[in-house]
């Protein structure tokens, strides 16, 4: 059975508009009947545009977003029929790292007051000492330096930040980990470096990963299979070689032409 399967997803999102002294409530399809699976340790990802759908998969497999018809099995459990207080113990198994532009890391707290936010939510029981070797083998993994620490999210650079992000994911070490647009607004050089670092963290830890980009060349270095989204529908899913080098939809014959 796959780790993580979507079947028949359907997500809906409501628009209020005023209409003289009353609210008219309409829905807009954010996503209709996409079905996927990601077995154990491998990778999915999921490309298309900024209203392909994709983050609202996302936000609906982290059950941030209420899901409309279908179901969502995580670790052999369908979360679409769990309430929140129930889907907490499963909470820590699924861990996600967003854009840097989408303000992920506060920027009123240092790195190593996230890290022990993150610690006492999940490991309140351990000692000091243990958090001290959880935070350092992290660290340690995604390749920070010690004196980070006491700095706050401003005083590092772009790449830094997505390294702090990924470190404090994986300090209650999921077996999934979601990386929804984590190259937005990096150079190539800085994407580079994230990508290799993704790379080296997923075979270090044997997670199963999914990402959500809008980039065709990201989704192939991360994705052993690649989903195209556009408007809500998956056009195609398959080996990443076999999508990128003999895509079957023209969609992705022009994703093919600007990206690569």
């Amino acid at each position: 059975m796959a780790f993580l399967e979507v079947e028949n997803l359907t997500l809906l999102q409501q628009r209020r508009r005023r209409h003289w002294f009353r609210y008219d409530i309409s829905e807009k399809m954010l996503v209709e009947d996409i079905s996927f699976q990601i077995e154990k340790g491998k990778s999915l990802s999921l490309v298309g545009e900024e209203n392909s759908g994709k983050r609202a998969i996302v936000m609906a497999v982290l059950k941030l977003k209420e899901v409309a018809s279908g179901r969502i099995t995580f670790a052999r459990v369908d979360t679409t029929a769990l309430g929140d207080r129930h889907f907490r113990k499963l909470r820590r198994q699924m861990q996600a790292v967003f854009s840097d532009r989408a303000g992920q890391l506060s920027p009123e707290m240092t790195i190593d007051q996230m890290f022990l936010e993150v610690l006492r939510l999940w490991f309140p029981k351990e000692s000091r000492e243990e958090w001290h070797r959880r935070t350092e083998a992290v660290m340690v993994l995604c390749g920070l330096p010690e004196v980070i620490r006491p700095l706050y999210p401003a005083e590092l650079d772009a790449v830094e930040r997505q390294q702090a992000a990924m470190a404090r994911a994986l300090l209650v070490g999921p077996d999934l980990l979601i990386c929804d647009g984590v190259t937005h607004g990096l150079d190539a050089v800085q994407e580079a470096e994230l990508l290799n670092l993704i790379r080296h963290v997923r075979e270090e830890r044997g997670l199963t990963l999914l990402v959500a980009t809008d980039d065709l060349a990201v989704a192939h270095q991360l994705g052993d299979d690649i989903g195209v989204l556009h408007r809500g529908r998956l056009l195609e899913i398959g080996p990443a070689d076999s999508v990128v080098n003999r895509p079957e939809h023209d969609y992705t014959r022009r994703l093919v032409s600007c990206c690569l």
